[in-house]
């Protein structure tokens, strides 16, 4: 009998207990008070900004710019009540100085002589705000940024984030006591963090650049010379990219001694691939300017990088990078239709030069529908060696008359 009734007392304990429980989290979010946006410490260390004056404007909301973007799986950006004590735009700003405080902004004794500005627009900000008890929490962060020392672009990308924790992760700064709103609290700083850190490894390139070449430069339409807002991407073992600003000026960091191909892509231009080997320059400095050709009906693109083996249709490992950039400006143009030009030297005999083109040309067209594109946007065309754009009396001349164009033929 004295066993039964130890049974039924605790019983009614643990029901009073998560009664208990149950009727604070509740209180807690009825009386749930809006916090600061949590603060997920800085893993760059090598960043020192202490002789430097360093502002920081209020960023610009350019969110509702991107509503109706992607965030995760069917999820999509769209607008969202304010979730801290002060507005988004505000606590960005107050963790971009709490972080250049810590990079010793404001730490030196004298006067510093050089100015930093860095200027940002927000364009996603997108916390999910609910089911992150034995759920997924996560976040999407993506700023556009801008630093200028004393006048002069320093970097200029797109730097953004996303991070999705169910709170087992170890590198979640959160734990399982937290309310939605705590958990959701870390999760988008966490991911804010992210972003920024990105921004910072940046600065520190740019402004310490040791065995890192400076790569600046501008981009512009190839017809009116106008300067454009593009990607600019350097790729090697790892990506480095840019966004050149409204007026087409860029600025770089790559590790020295490597070679890149690049690729700068803008709306409404057909993308532009090339190779550049770094280590092949000694200035430290380097100005590389890039020239976008409008994407129109009758536009001829030179396919420089792509290019075949003598003889044959094999084609040179380094085309491999052209050939993508081709696949990616038309899935991305999906009503563009294109002719395929193909060439040769002028080393074998001018009709089986011809067939050879056309192989060449069946070659390309392979390629590009292996990775998606429709056949029926491709033609192509054989000229042989009718068409040089190079002397045929060197090595070097031959190479580059063995080559590829396209035609835009619709848009």
């Amino acid at each position: 009998m004295d066993r039964k009734i130890l049974v039924f007392v605790s019983l009614i304990v643990l029901c009073l207990a998560n009664s208990s429980y149950a009727q604070n989290k509740f209180n807690s979010r009825l009386f749930y008070s809006k916090p600061t946006l949590y603060h997920s410490k800085s893993k760059v260390t090598r960043l020192n900004l202490s002789r430097f004056d360093v502002s920081v404007s209020l960023p610009v909301d350019n969110r509702s710019k991107f509503f109706g973007e992607v965030i995760y799986k069917d999820i999509k950006a769209r607008p969202l009540d304010e979730f801290f004590q002060s507005s988004t735009l505000i606590e960005i700003q107050n963790k971009i100085k709490a972080d250049l405080k810590e990079f010793g902004v404001g730490h030196t004794r004298s006067a510093p002589h050089d100015k930093i500005v860095i200027a940002t627009a927000v364009e996603v900000f997108y916390p999910k705000v609910s089911g992150f008890i034995r759920a997924k929490s996560f976040a999407k962060v993506r700023l556009a940024i801008t630093a200028t020392l004393n006048d002069s672009l320093l970097c200029n990308n797109k730097y953004e984030s996303f991070y999705i924790t169910n709170e087992t992760d170890k590198e979640f700064e959160g734990d399982l006591l937290m309310t939605v709103e705590e958990g959701t609290n870390v999760t988008v700083g966490m991911t804010l963090r992210k972003a920024l850190d990105e921004f910072y490894n940046d600065l520190y390139r740019n402004l310490s650049p040791g065995n890192w070449q400076i790569v600046t430069g501008k981009v512009m339409n190839s017809k009116t010379s106008a300067g454009l807002g593009a990607k600019v991407l350097f790729k090697s073992d790892s990506s480095y990219s840019a966004m050149s600003t409204p007026e087409g000026k860029y600025r770089l960091a790559v590790p020295s001694l490597k070679a890149y191909n690049i690729l700068v892509q803008d709306s409404g231009f057909v993308n532009l691939s090339d190779r550049l080997s770094v280590a092949a320059h000694d200035a430290k400095k380097l100005i590389v300017n890039f020239r976008l050709q409008p994407i129109e009906v009758g536009a001829m693109v030179s396919l420089k990088s792509i290019l075949f083996y003598t003889g044959t249709t094999k084609l040179l490992a380094e085309s491999y990078h052209e050939l993508d950039g081709v696949v990616t400006f038309l899935k991305e143009n999906a009503k563009v239709k294109i002719e395929l030009d193909g060439y040769t030297d002028n080393r074998g005999d001018a009709k089986k030069d011809l067939i050879l083109s056309q192989d060449r040309v069946d070659r390309i067209k392979a390629y590009l529908v292996s990775k998606g594109i429709k056949s029926r946007r491709i033609t192509g065309k054989g000229f042989g060696s009718t068409k040089p754009i190079a002397t045929n009396e060197t090595e070097d001349g031959r190479k580059l008359n063995r080559r590829v164009e396209f035609v835009i033929l619709k848009n």
